[in-house]
């Protein structure tokens, strides 16, 4: 990318990577097309915004056309604290980690392009319960197969991409599918045998998790999910709404505290693994 770009053209390709439907795209890629300056140095650039907006309008318009003919994209309800997902090119053993990982069974075989179909899976991280689907094999242009921009649009409401591969020519073509679907990879590279999948995972989603206990009893189980850095009062929102209305103090155990039962405010920050005792007024 030329380094003379305009702050509206970053701005605008910013915009472009957080749009969630084709169409929000094409009016991000047309504002870029807008900005960048008009000189022999960004030819390339332009032709290639060109390609892409060229692109998604064809989309759209494959969309309508399913969309007026009864066809049902596809969908999956999102369950659990977080979704991951996990692709890769043919063979790259996503449905091996799948089956280590999650209580899925998929089809584990030498040929190619085993799965036919999204698997999904759950993973239980210490009682979190986190959802895991596998892609079919990502191939070459694969938004222009049938089903190329559904498994697109899962992977972009995904919490984490997991790219599953043996070598870095895999990785480099789910990459350049990744950014042809407007999807930027702030995921994890992954090995099928690698023995610390789930610690890795759940290190990259950001995520910390925090028991509850009632006064004078032992701590409750499932724990509760939180974003790291969340506090008292994230906790007490996730509990019920009307902790907050009627909060008095909390008390906690754990690495977030100075000492044991330790009595904070809303504003205290949680760490994994700590106890809460929530008193109501």
């Amino acid at each position: 990318m030329p380094t003379n770009v305009t702050f509206e053209y970053e701005n605008a390709e910013k915009e472009y990577l957080q749009a969630s439907t084709f169409s929000e795209k094409i009016i991000c890629l047309k504002k870029m097309l807008t900005a960048v300056p008009k000189h022999k140095g960004t030819e390339n650039l332009r032709n290639d915004i060109k390609r892409r907006i060229s692109k998604y309008k064809s989309l759209v318009d494959r969309e309508k056309k399913i969309s007026k003919s009864g066809g049902r994209s596809e969908s999956i309800k999102k369950e659990g604290a977080a979704r991951i997902v996990l692709i890769g090119v043919t063979n790259s053993g996503k449905s091996t980690l799948l089956s280590t990982i999650t209580n899925a069974k998929p089809l584990v075989a030498d040929y190619e392009y085993t799965t036919k179909k999204p698997e999904i899976g759950t993973l239980d991280y210490d009682g979190i319960i986190l959802q895991v689907i596998e892609i079919p094999a990502i191939t070459k242009d694969y938004l222009d197969k049938e089903k190329g921009p559904a498994y697109m649009g899962i992977v972009r409401d995904s919490d984490l991409i997991v790219i599953v591969s043996k070598n870095k020519k895999g990785v480099d073509l789910v990459k350049k599918e990744l950014i042809d679907a407007g999807i930027k990879f702030k995921g994890i590279l992954l090995d099928a045998k690698n023995a610390n999948s789930k610690e890795k995972i759940w290190k990259k989603l950001g995520l910390v998790y925090v028991y509850t206990k009632s006064p004078g009893k032992e701590k409750e189980y499932p724990p509760i999910a939180l974003r790291k850095g969340s506090n008292v009062k994230s906790l007490a929102n996730k509990v019920h709404r009307d902790f907050i209305k009627n909060f008095d103090y909390a008390r906690v155990w754990g690495k977030g505290a100075k000492f044991d039962g330790q009595r904070v405010g809303l504003r205290h920050i949680l760490k994994e693994k700590d106890v809460v005792e929530l008193h109501l007024k």
